[in-house]
């Protein structure tokens, strides 16, 4: 079979160690249970002026079942300042905080302007102002053309390995394959001839199984998507809306960055508020897709992985030759199946996001 490269790291006389998630290895205490809890629920019932929506409700019992050991009541927890959780939590437990305050205006699909100033307030008491706020506010004043130029920036520094020069190669690359680049094109049509089971013949099998070109094919993604769809296969999560958002969910806990909440951002914009962020007219915006109880399940479970598998450093064209249940077990990768909880509706094909290339 011919070999399928994975990007290089800029040159280095160091091994370089790879990227771990961002949020790996946390132990909430009770204390900073109850302090989580209870900011997402003042936020919830703006400062217990209403009764919660339901989908914010639960998204905090999600919260609670899945990531903190603390199993007291929700409905007794106090509301508190933003200034108590600033005080109260430090670290990466006040980031996690944050994204998850972040992500309660979204629930409703209403985006409401006392929530998101609400939001506001509880960064300032923690002196931060993570990229996930400015979306926020982004989305609120309706500015979705500057948020994805803003997005896309991000995406490439972030994602696309090497120095702005490699970035820019890998972009001319993709251009090249979606016009149909053959060499490329032979290399992932080879995968169809590996065993059953193995990685590259699930890859291959999916791309023809959704009717999508395989990376070199005219008109398709090359090999920008190639990470996002290997975490759909290793997880086991499948390309209905609802997939989408949860294997966000899991991208977002695996991420060596808070970038992953950027990424659960777009198909939250996409899925479950119904806006045209990212589809490119390929998918149909859709709503209401958001369920807590997986993305949060999902997103512990990408805390547990061994490697940001969005990162250059991983070398993905020497796996796929290899079983999936060895790649599983070798990145601590446990499977999701969704079609045991619901019944969902597939899509054409999983979300674009800027990824890197390879040659």
């Amino acid at each position: 079979m011919p070999t399928i490269a994975t990007p290089v790291s800029p040159t280095s006389d160091t091994t370089q160690v790879p990227s771990q998630p961002y949020f790996q290895g946390m132990n909430w205490n009770e204390h900073q249970s109850i302090t989580l809890l209870s900011s997402l629920k003042t936020v919830a019932t703006l400062q217990g002026q209403r009764p919660m929506h339901p989908l914010a409700k639960e998204m905090m019992q999600a919260i609670q079942d899945h990531l903190l050991s603390w199993q007291g009541s929700i409905e007794d927890l106090p509301i508190i300042s933003p200034e108590v959780m600033g005080r109260e939590l430090t670290g990466r437990y006040q980031e996690l905080a944050l994204q998850f305050l972040i992500l309660m205006p979204y629930l409703s699909m209403q985006v409401e302007t006392a929530e998101v100033e609400l939001v506001q307030q509880f960064a300032q008491g923690c002196s931060k102002q993570p990229h996930t706020l400015k979306s926020l506010k982004q989305v609120h004043a309706g500015q979705l053309r500057r948020l994805l130029w803003d997005y896309s920036v991000r995406s490439l520094v972030i994602l696309l390995p090497g120095g702005w020069w490699q970035k820019l190669e890998c972009i001319v690359s993709a251009m090249h394959q979606y016009i149909g680049d053959p060499k490329t094109a032979r290399q992932y049509q080879a995968l169809g001839e590996l065993p059953e089971g193995t990685l590259g013949r699930a890859l291959y099998q999916y791309y023809r199984e959704l009717s999508f070109p395989l990376p070199g094919e005219k008109k398709s993604f090359s090999d920008i998507l190639v990470p996002h769809d290997l975490i759909h296969l290793l997880s086991g999560i499948d390309t209905s809306p609802i997939g989408e958002i949860v294997v966000a969910g899991f991208e977002a806990g695996m991420s060596s960055s808070q970038f992953g909440f950027e990424l659960l951002l777009e198909v939250v914009l996409d899925f479950h508020l119904g806006l045209e962020f990212t589809t490119l007219g390929i998918l149909e915006p859709c709503q209401d897709n958001f369920i807590p109880d997986l993305v949060i399940q999902a997103f512990v479970l990408g805390t547990t992985v061994r490697q940001d598998l969005f990162s250059p450093d991983w070398p993905f064209g020497e796996l796929l030759d290899l079983p999936i249940t060895t790649i599983r077990e070798q990145y601590n990768i446990q499977s999701l199946d969704l079609g045991k909880k619901a019944e969902f509706q597939e899509l054409p094909h999983p979300q674009s996001v800027p990824t890197p290339c390879y040659s």
